[in-house]
């Protein structure tokens, strides 16, 4: 017994002598002993490389305890062509592979995407492979586009060049953006990337992102330089004429914006004088003039409310009377004067007897630019008023008809029934009813559709100019026309939800089944998500649940396979008759929309539809 306890107090003792004395090797271990690594590539992932002379080279790392052993570089292009390899073996804890651009003879080398494939290993055999991608360019600077353009209400939507003229960095110089919205892209017509920032926090956000992206409305006016960064996708608006100034930045802090941030932001437009196109001001407002959008550093306000600011003075408070409305600011900084001018409401309707909506509903007219507002809508014999942000603090009214000047607080104008296009000017009360010819039908059309631009797919009337469709898109854009006509057509830049407006610019679509729903009264239009299902007294749920159906890489095919009995079986939309097809043909057949119930035959079946065409098949 005493022998045995001897024996476990020696392994015991020998068990903390050795964890005690191991330590501090076991920490140095720990921090010595990790994978092999890439210290650094170039060309360096994701960039944009001008064609001529250069190098491909991989810098490697690993710790002490298990050193590098060996490394291999590929260099391929884009179809995984092999055009260059290297391989090394390697010691000590930094090395590298360099492959000479005489090797792959660089300066002969198309455009193009590249990759480079990297493996590496370590004296323990642990290793890393790593894969990277650059662009070729015949850029004099390096790039991630061949080509950049500016677009927005400044130029129709067109496409100005931007020039490259630094690494990744684009700019295009003097122009007057008018406050407006704007986005950068890199074809002219749309056909692939833009950017647009929202949020004005001076960073770009691409269309092809999870989120989208929306356009840029910042406020920027006068004459600016625009530089944008490809790869950082951020980007500077500058006056492209240096004015006097005594502070460094301005911008508007009030309750609507909880007196922070950046998004009302003055511009300098000539010498101490700063402007900002457009804030939308409520009675009862408190705002102030302030130099940083965190307050950090000088601000303004108004003690006396006399139109000339005082550094840290009072708030600013909108009169309990003023209309709600959209005012631009100007505010000279040696001064301090500033000055609230009237731009327009934010809506304008049509109310009446002789109206839609009769004396209880405003119709919305459409804001389509310079102080203009416009409808076209069907009336009766009556009356009607125009009035401003659904109250009757603001209206106009006289008692000319089709055409004449309004005045606020004016009488009922007398209407005859008919269908008008209707125009408005806020700022001088002018209106004007014209007859209008009639919508017969309305259509959608783009390259997007199935038509594309050369024919349009026709949507079908719900009444009171509402139009509705199923349909499978592709990538591209569309518009929503008249008459199977150019005369009358709708466009806007919003995607899946937006108001076009009359001759506006192409609508972005994005793939997909769609429910798309328009009204040629407001210009209101959306695309919706749409499902497609089967149901009836042959398929699974019977009459009472729809069996859906999963989209094919065909635009507007669906496709399923579910075992049916005898009966019959009809296709929908959105599990709802909203939109139903129907044939008398099996297996298969052309359905049309409310078609009748086709007869189906007990058995396992791949069910395929088309909405665009209406093809279906069982087989």
């Amino acid at each position: 017994m005493k022998l045995i306890y001897k024996i476990f107090t020696f392994f015991l003792l020998s068990a903390v002598l050795v964890s005690s004395c191991s330590k501090e090797e076991l920490d140095i271990v720990a921090l010595t002993d990790f994978p092999p690594g890439v210290l650094s590539v170039s060309p360096a992932n994701g960039v944009g490389v001008t064609r001529g002379e250069f190098d491909v080279k991989v810098k490697f790392v690993d710790g002490s305890t298990s050193p590098l052993a060996s490394g291999s570089v590929k260099l391929k292009d884009a179809a995984g062509t092999e055009l260059a390899a290297a391989s090394k073996t390697m010691s000590g804890t930094a090395d590298s592979i360099v492959i000479a651009g005489s090797v792959f003879s660089a300066p002969l080398l198309p455009e193009g995407t590249y990759t480079i494939e990297i493996t590496v290993t370590d004296s323990k055999g642990q290793s890393q492979m790593q894969t990277t991608t650059f662009n070729l360019t015949n850029s004099l600077f390096p790039s991630n586009h061949d080509l950049m353009f500016i677009a927005g209400d400044f130029n129709a939507w067109g496409a100005d060049p931007m020039t490259l003229v630094g690494p990744n960095t684009w700019e295009i110089r003097e122009i007057d953006l008018l406050g407006n919205q704007w986005k950068i892209k890199n074809c002219a017509d749309w056909c692939d990337e833009d950017w647009g920032d929202p949020d004005c926090d001076g960073t770009m956000s691409s269309n092809m992102g999870a989120g989208g992206n929306g356009n840029t409305a910042c406020g920027f006016t006068g004459l600016v330089n625009v530089r944008f960064n490809d790869q950082t996708l951020t980007y500077t608006v500058e006056p492209a004429v240096a004015f006097a100034t005594n502070i460094e930045s301005l911008f508007l802090l009030g309750t609507f914006n909880t007196f922070q941030g950046n998004q009302y932001r003055f511009n300098l437009v000539s010498d101490n004088t700063w402007t900002l196109n457009e804030v939308l001001l409520k009675a009862g407002d408190s705002y102030r003039f302030a130099e940083m959008p965190d307050f950090m550093g000088q601000n303004f306000g108004d003690n006396d409310g006399d139109g000339i600011a005082e550094p840290f003075g009072s708030n600013i408070v909108v009169p309990a009377g003023q209309q709600d409305a959209y005012y631009s600011i100007t505010f000279n900084d040696r001064t301090l004067a500033y000055e609230v001018t009237f731009l327009r409401f934010p809506s304008i309707g049509i109310i009446g007897s002789a109206t839609p909506g009769g004396w209880d509903n405003d119709t919305d007219l459409t804001d389509v630019g310079g102080g203009v507002f416009e409808i076209t809508l069907d009336l009766l014999d009556g009356e009607a008023k125009f009035r401003a942000n659904n109250s009757w603090d603001t209206n106009w009214g006289a008692v000319d008809f089709p055409t004449g000047t309004g005045t606020l607080g004016g009488p009922n104008i007398p209407i005859t029934a008919g269908r008008y296009k209707v125009t408005f000017k806020p700022a001088t009360g002018e209106y004007n009813f014209v007859l209008d010819a009639g919508i017969t039908s309305i259509g959608i059309i783009g390259s997007g559709t199935p038509g594309g631009w050369g024919a349009e797919t026709a949507m079908r009337s719900d009444g009171d100019g509402n139009y509705s469709l199923v349909i499978g898109l592709t990538d591209g854009e569309a518009k929503f026309r008249a008459n199977n006509g150019w005369d009358i057509n709708w466009g806007a830049t919003d995607f899946p939800s937006g108001t076009g407006t009359s001759g506006g610019p192409n609508i972005p679509v994005t793939a997909g089944i769609y429910w798309v729903t328009f009204n040629s009264n407001t210009g209101v239009y959306a695309f919706t998500p749409a499902s497609i299902g089967i149901i009836g007294s042959g398929t699974p749920g019977g009459w009472d649940t729809d069996t859906n159906m999963e989209a094919t890489a065909t635009p507007g095919e669906v496709t399923g396979t579910l075992t049916l009995v005898d009966g019959e079986a009809k296709f929908r939309a959105n599990d709802d008759w909203g939109w139903n097809w129907g044939g008398t043909a099996f297996p298969t057949g052309t359905a049309t929309p409310n078609g009748p119930n086709i007869p189906v035959t007990a058995g396992t079946y791949t069910i395929t539809l088309n909405v665009n065409t209406g093809a279906y098949s069982f087989q």
